[in-house]
Formats: C-alpha cells, sequence, structure tokens
C-alpha cells in the first residue's frame, strides 16, 4: 500500500491535524503517515513549515510517534494567547493573572530542573493538585516579597500574585475549578492544559482531590521556547519536586 504523496493538500491536512492537539498519531493512520513523511521529504516538509508561516505558526517539534507541535510565531499572531483573552469563568483580571501564575506553576512541577526539562530520556513523574497548589503559593509569595522584581517579570502580573497570596489554600478540600481558592485556580489551569493537549488525567477522575495528571512531550517541547523564562526558573525554585 503507497503512502501519501508530498501535495500541497497533505501539507495543509497534516497542519489541520497538527493543530488538534489532543490528537494522536498512534490513533489517527494517516496523521503518522503525514508525520513521517514531513520527516524524509525535504519539499514536503518545507511546503508544512509555508503553511504555517502564512497562518503566523512555528513548527517546534515533528515526530510519528508524537505528530507535529505548534506555537504563535508571535504575540501578533492569531493563535497567541494574551492576558485579556482569558475569560474562563468570568474572571476579574487579578483572577486572570493568577491563572497565568497557576499555570507556570504546574509547569515547575513537572519540570523542576533544567536537566528534567532538557533530558528527553526523563520520563516526570504524575503531580497532583496539591503539589502543583503549593508551588502557586510558593511563586506568589516569592514574587510578593521580591525587592527588586527581576526586570523580565510582567508587572501586570502583580494583581494575580497578590490574589494568590490572599486567597485560601482550598475551601473545604474542594478541588472544584473555580477562582475562589488556590486549589481552584490550579483546577481551571489544569483543565484547560487538558484541552490543549500539554498534560493528561494520569489517575483518579476530575472531582478527585487525589488525582494526578502527567505531563506530555508537546508541554516539554512548549516549554523549552518559554518567553517568561525568568518567571519559570523563580517558579522552579518553588517546588519541593527539586
Amino acid at each position: 500500500m503507497n503512502g501519501p504523496e508530498p501535495t500541497v493538500t497533505n501539507a495543509a491536512t497534516l497542519i489541520y491535524k497538527a493543530l488538534q492537539t489532543n490528537l494522536t498519531t498512534a490513533g489517527d493512520t494517516e496523521y503518522r503517515e503525514l508525520a513521517a513523511l514531513f520527516r524524509v521529504d525535504a519539499g514536503f516538509r518545507r511546503m508544512c513549515e509555508d503553511i504555517a508561516t502564512g497562518f503566523t505558526l512555528q513548527i517546534l517539534d515533528a515526530s510519528e510517534l508524537r505528530g507535529l507541535v505548534l506555537v504563535p510565531e508571535s504575540r501578533e499572531s492569531r493563535f497567541a494567547v494574551r492576558l485579556g483573552d482569558i475569560r474562563a469563568h468570568g474572571m476579574e483580571q487579578p483572577h486572570r493573572a493568577a491563572l497565568v501564575l497557576a499555570h507556570i506553576s504546574i509547569c515547575a512541577a513537572f519540570f523542576p530542573t533544567s536537566d528534567s526539562l532538557d533530558d528527553d530520556s526523563l520520563i516526570p513523574p504524575p503531580v497532583t493538585i496539591a503539589v502543583c497548589r503549593d508551588t502557586l503559593y510558593s511563586l506568589a509569595q516569592r514574587l510578593k516579597d521580591a525587592e527588586p522584581l527581576p526586570a523580565d517579570v510582567p508587572l501586570d502580573l502583580a494583581p494575580g500574585w497578590e490574589a494568590v497570596c490572599a486567597l485560601p489554600q482550598s475551601l473545604r478540600e474542594s478541588v472544584r475549578a473555580a477562582p475562589s481558592s488556590g486549589a481552584g485556580i490550579v483546577k481551571i489551569a489544569l483543565n484547560q492544559m487538558v484541552d490543549g493537549g500539554l498534560v493528561r488525567l494520569d489517575r483518579g477522575t476530575e472531582d478527585d482531590p487525589q488525582a494526578s495528571y502527567t505531563a506530555t512531550h508537546r508541554l516539554r517541547v512548549q516549554l523549552r521556547e518559554v518567553a517568561l523564562r525568568r518567571l519559570f526558573e523563580m517558579a522552579q525554585l518553588c517546588t519541593t519536586r527539586r
């Protein structure tokens, strides 16, 4: 049986499939074959790169096993997420900023050192909501106490760390996705990361306080290109998993 041809249509199809962040090559034969073609055919690879560029996207990683990893080419990209874009649960600006810090804290919980991030052979162990919550509180307090604040930490996140420091860690051990507790904000972030194909629910159910999550290769690749490097490094210092 012949494989796919290196056509523009197939190149566009590959980019389309890569945009579906929860789609895997293991569950989609066409995706797997197109990803394999991308790896071996330079002309086809250039077509895919041109299409991605036209969508203001960049191809960070590609393999037959994992598919393609796409990220916005710049802040101006239609696919870039800005603080003002976060509308989940009708949150006000301080809670949206806190949600950004929650995302960073979760990433640091998975990858607490540079070695754990850079070495593909190191598989990060699962994390729980409690571990991510504790990292978030530690990061928020560290930012609040910083004198002076590192120059590359955005000041518009200040309402976020102030909000986190003022929140109870949990409300009656609830893990409901809501901005009324630190655990709730972490849960919102984890739900968004699951939807984005960055983490997977590893054990338990979404409502289980002991539920654990695992990082995907997509998260590792995207973190290597993280723009808020200094903020991520501060979060790494706050995790207990170092």
